[in-house]
């Protein structure tokens, strides 16, 4: 929906400035959506987030002006990496997601589409949780009409998937991170079969895999947080995601030797 250009503010700091496709500056909805994500993410006081220098609209173009970051996205990452991370990097960096997420949920905000397209390594090996244009506050739908669909379905929660946006809670953001999670360590989608139509149908409707369905090895207590992230059924789940990061950095402490 955005390009994002390197820039130079007046005093030569390098900055990053994205700009939203015009085509979309006057779709219902978008404008705002996009402009929302500086509000949101300054709210959050993370160190984790981006932080926003500026938004506007100057002569028909609709801008954010952000700190610039260095590296590339952990869905190049895991290109670079033919798939995968070894379990124990793969956690590090879900670790530091779930700070960004418990730091957003005491905010009362939800990200609602977490995925490695929306998370950053630094080269100095910082994680940044990316583009908050979708987020809400938790219980507000009115944003989002009951039966719209919101986020990536590869990464999407069962009640996002159902287009049922008032159920919509850092619980589905929890969801997120275990799909997120389960494909850095398998290579694969939770559920992987079929065309994208497909796979959001199987969202909606059908229980995740589990990990060890894909990845026999994988330690019992990386298994467990991973799968427990992913019942359909949210009360099932992590009940919020400091709470599974509590878990995340137990089954770190019991997983070593593997390669970064």
């Amino acid at each position: 929906m955005a390009a994002v250009y390197e820039a130079r503010t007046r005093d030569a700091e390098r900055v990053a400035v994205k700009v939203l496709h015009a085509e979309l500056a006057t779709v219902n909805g978008v404008r705002t959506r996009f402009l929302r994500e500086a509000q949101v993410a300054n709210r959050i006081e993370h160190d984790g987030v981006v932080r926003m220098r500026d938004a506007g609209e100057e002569d028909g173009i609709v801008y954010l002006v952000m700190d610039l970051l260095e590296g590339r996205t952990l869905e190049a990452e895991l290109r670079a990496r033919g798939g995968t991370l070894p379990a124990p990097r793969a956690f590090r960096v879900t670790a530091d997601v779930l700070a960004v997420l418990s730091a957003a949920h005491e905010k009362g905000i939800v990200h609602r589409d977490v995925k490695p397209a929306n998370v950053f390594l630094t080269t100095a090996d910082d994680v940044r949780v990316l583009d908050f244009g979708l987020a809400r506050r938790i219980g507000d739908s009115r944003s989002t009409p009951v039966g719209d669909l919101v986020g990536t379905a590869d990464f999407m929660s069962p009640e996002q998937a159902r287009g049922r946006n008032a159920e919509v809670d850092a619980r589905s953001d929890v969801f997120s991170v275990g799909a997120m999670s389960f494909t850095m360590i398998t290579g694969e989608l939770v559920h992987a079969s079929g065309s994208p139509v497909d796979r959001l149908i199987a969202a909606a409707t059908r229980q995740a895999r589990t990990i060890r369905s894909v990845c026999p090895d994988v330690p019992d207590a990386v298994a467990h947080v991973v799968d427990m992230a992913l019942w359909f059924d949210p009360n099932d789940r992590w009940a919020s995601a400091a709470e599974m990061r509590t878990a995340v950095l137990e089954a770190l402490r019991g997983t070593t030797g593997a390669a970064q």
